[in-house]
């Protein structure tokens, strides 16, 4: 029998989230986590930015992209979102 142990975080609206945590949290360098977070790649809410941390990471790794490119997939990706909910929004409530 194998058992899973899975770590659990309350997100507080108003908890701050320090570069140095998301670049723990993330495995991506402190220093480019903040130039992400100053270009707007990475928001500063804190639950959208330990995902976009992450995601950057992820981003990197499997894509070998470098800072830039990974700015711009988080940015287009984070668009798109955007879009397909408005997208359902406009679906639902027809004009």
């Amino acid at each position: 029998m194998e058992v899973e142990v899975t770590e659990l975080a309350w997100l507080d609206e108003e908890e701050a989230c320090p570069a140095g945590e998301l670049a723990e949290q993330s495995h991506f360098p402190e220093g480019e986590i903040l130039e992400l977070i100053h270009c707007g790649a990475i928001p500063r809410h804190p639950g959208r930015a330990r995902s976009a941390a992450r995601m950057a990471a992820r981003l990197r790794q499997d894509f070998e992209l470098d800072l830039q490119g990974v700015a711009l997939a988080l940015t287009l990706l984070r668009r798109i979102d955007e879009l397909e909910g408005e997208l359902s929004r406009l679906r639902v409530f027809p004009p």
